[in-house]
């Protein structure tokens, strides 16, 4: 080809560089198939080529894709492209090679890259809308499951389990939104680019952009076939939402130990020891989840590294080494939000120990500083200081919060600020009760049952139109795929 006359690429190149490139360039083949489709029908539209050819290169194609990928013979010695290409020619002899004309493999790569990408981004999409679902049934079964709410390991406020998983949905939440943004990034058409410079011909970029379901032209043809940001994009994407759930990923694990005792779950995610017969590990498969997340940070900084490395121009990194890092990260990212929609939906949540766990330590003491502000007129520093010293002296005498009383208050706070504070035995009792805690929060997205039955109605509100918009997203897609094949037909139809 070109300039190049061996006849077969050296060995060690086809073992370690193309036949491995060349086993991920099969999840192009119907990618490749759909562009040359478009292409094909534009150059014919734009009388580029003639009725007929056009014809005898489309039925080619559709040939092609009867047989499918794994009809088709891949060689290692040279790319997709060309041996679609041979392919085509050997069809149709006079019109095959006509196929390629105002195009480049830059342009055809850059925007099978692009195509890709916004592909696997919609399925990802529903998995995560999927997720969030799972989380709000679950939240809806436990807004008023009291456990303890921490920082930094220790317990810290009484809050509930709907409270912590509507949290965990808005962080999805906002990872639908990057991974929308992604897609956006990536919905630009850049075929017509040619080498990076345009072409000579009239190509209609507008009309394959039409066909291909994309919602604009990357206008600059030098940025069309230079540009793969949108890939780190949408790696990154990934990376910020496996960050996300492998955080709660971890306080499951954690929350599942003996120590803990706050969740279980079934045998069906469980795992046993091979040596010691009456172990058994919940948290086995969730571990990993964590790992998985790993690599797809991993991910991000392999696409980084590939692109910080070379030039702003067309190279083969940026069209195909950092295609491994996309294959692999939505491969991973698939499975973490599965198996994680999986674990929330089966996880067996331990209710009297979750409430047990909450009263037997001093989590409501800041709502004891709290009543000294709002009825004594205390300054929340001297408050803070006559609480503090409370639950120092209970716990010196062996107290556990059942034995925190007014009257140890004003006897701490006499010993502090020279006088008895006088709060009332029903506000210690409020303030050290879990569930009377919780309540006394009715802030906007505090725990309070009320409260969180609120967040949760507004969610299902929310996601009901995401789930909306992404059904308009694979409706549109879809009708792209129909239009196009549409229009072969017609055209196909009208010249006989």
């Amino acid at each position: 080809m070109g300039r190049i006359q061996s006849e077969a690429k050296a060995p060690e190149l086809v073992k370690h560089v193309m036949r491995a490139f060349l086993e991920d360039m099969g999840e192009y083949f119907h990618v490749h198939l759909r562009i040359h489709k478009a292409h094909t029908l534009m150059l014919a539209e734009q009388k580029l080529v003639s009725a007929q050819e056009g014809a005898q290169i489309l039925q080619a194609l559709r040939e092609l894709e009867r047989g499918g990928k794994d009809g088709f013979e891949l060689h290692p010695d040279t790319d997709l492209y060309m041996q679609m290409e041979a392919f085509i020619k050997s069809r149709a002899p006079e019109a095959g090679g006509k196929m390629h004309m105002g195009r480049s493999r830059n342009d055809l790569y850059a925007c099978g890259a692009r195509i890709m990408t916004r592909d696997k981004l919609m399925p990802m999409i529903a998995d995560v809308l999927a997720l969030q679902r799972v989380i709000l049934e679950r939240a809806g079964e436990h807004a008023a499951t009291v456990m303890p709410g921490y920082t930094h390991l220790q317990h810290a406020e009484p809050i509930t389990l709907g409270h912590f998983l509507v949290a965990f949905h808005d962080a999805l939440a906002r990872d639908v939104v990057r991974l929308k943004a992604a897609y956006d990034s990536a919905n630009q058409n850049a075929l017509g680019a040619s080498a990076l410079a345009g072409s000579s011909f009239a190509l209609d970029r507008d009309r394959t952009r039409e066909l291909l379901g994309f919602d604009s032209v990357v206008e600059n043809s030098y940025d069309a076939v230079a540009a793969r940001d949108y890939i780190v994009e949408a790696i990154a994407a990934l990376a910020v939402m496996a960050s996300s759930i492998t955080r709660v990923v971890d306080s499951l694990i954690v929350w599942s130990t003996s120590e803990f005792g706050m969740i279980d779950m079934p045998d069906s995610y469980g795992y046993t020891s091979s040596i010691m017969p009456q172990k058994r590990n919940p948290g086995y498969f969730l571990e990993s989840v964590r790992s998985k997340s790993a690599r797809i940070t991993g991910d991000v900084a392999s696409a980084l590294c590939t692109l910080k490395g070379t030039t702003f121009a067309q190279s083969r990194d940026t069209s195909f080494e950092i295609t491994v890092p996309v294959f692999r990260a939505f491969g991973e990212a698939e499975g973490v939000v599965n198996v994680m929609r999986g674990v929330i939906s089966r996880m067996i949540v331990r209710q009297e120990t979750m409430a047990a766990n909450c009263a037997g330590e001093f989590s409501g003491a800041t709502e004891i500083a709290n009543f000294l502000v709002k009825d004594k007129d205390l300054d929340f520093r001297s408050a803070y200081s006559v609480v503090a010293n409370t639950i120092r002296i209970a716990s010196e005498r062996g107290l556990s919060p059942d034995g925190v009383t007014a009257g140890l208050i004003d006897e701490v706070a006499t010993s502090v600020l020279g006088k008895p504070v006088g709060l009332s035995e029903s506000q210690v009792r409020l303030a050290l009760d879990p569930a009377g805690n919780v309540e006394l929060k009715q802030t906007v997205g505090g725990p309070a049952v009320k409260e969180v039955k609120r967040m949760i109605d507004a969610r299902w509100q929310s996601l009901a139109t995401n789930e909306g918009k992404y059904r308009m997203l694979v409706d549109r897609q879809q009708a792209s795929e129909a239009a196009l094949d549409a229009a072969i037909g017609s055209y196909m139809t009208a010249i006989g």
